[in-house]
């Protein structure tokens, strides 16, 4: 999940916010545990955001990982996976989601499984391409009236991994902190964890994590001795 928000800050979207939601979707084609799923922007600032990532998108190069130069993805695993990706973007656009920009299978490529870079509007909250794991280059954006709005949608998820917020207000971030129900939150960066934290995720995103001292513990085995003051 991506919060990106407008209240107290100079009311322009930062070219940083804009490729920090590009990394966080296309690195690996999406393929990643942590990448944004879904993004809601406050209404405020959503005509520009929506105008800057759909011409960030578009440009996301494909192709061989081991090119030179090298493109900045790769294709999606396997025929399987990219039947996937592309029946949820179908099923959408079916449903009213409007494509942006991709929207379809690469078909510049005669090997692999290549889908393009896509942004979806018009989306529905309960939809399933808003609720499911797409695990594949596509980017749904919502516009939100304000953050409440915003956090609330974001927690309306089977799953709780990793959120991220996009704001120069302190307050903002305060909040997201205290009311994002996810393992991790990321605040004006990318969505990728470091090793001294600890990698963990809420509802059905699993049990136990990995990553910093707690991630240690949890190949550790406990050993409590009691031990009575007289005897």
């Amino acid at each position: 999940q991506s919060l990106v928000c407008g209240n107290g800050c100079s009311g322009r979207v930062q070219d940083m916010t804009v490729q920090a939601v590009v990394t966080s979707r296309v690195l690996f084609t999406g393929q990643i545990c942590n990448s944004a799923e879904r993004v809601y922007v406050e209404e405020g600032i959503y005509d520009e955001f929506l105008s800057k990532i759909t011409d960030a998108m578009s440009k996301v190069t494909g192709g061989d990982p081991f090119a030179d130069p090298a493109p900045d993805m790769g294709s999606l695993l396997s025929k399987a996976q990219l039947d996937k990706v592309s029946g949820m973007v179908e099923r959408a656009v079916a449903a009213g989601a409007k494509v942006e920009c991709g929207g379809q299978k690469d078909s510049t490529k005669d090997k692999g499984y290549y889908y393009l870079p896509t942004v979806l509007t018009n989306v529905q909250q309960d939809s399933e391409i808003m609720q499911d794991e797409i695990f594949g280059p596509v980017l749904p954006v919502m516009k939100v009236k304000d953050l409440a709005e915003a956090i609330d949608k974001a927690n309306d998820s089977y799953y709780g991994l990793t959120s991220s917020i996009f704001t120069n207000n302190t307050n903002n971030v305060q909040r997201a902190m205290a009311e994002l129900r996810f393992g991790e939150t990321y605040v004006n960066r990318n969505h990728f964890e470091a090793m001294q934290g600890f990698h963990a995720g809420w509802r059905h995103s699993g049990v136990g994590g990995a990553d910093g001292k707690w991630g240690l513990h949890e190949y550790l085995q406990s050993h409590v001795t009691y031990v009575q003051g007289q005897y």
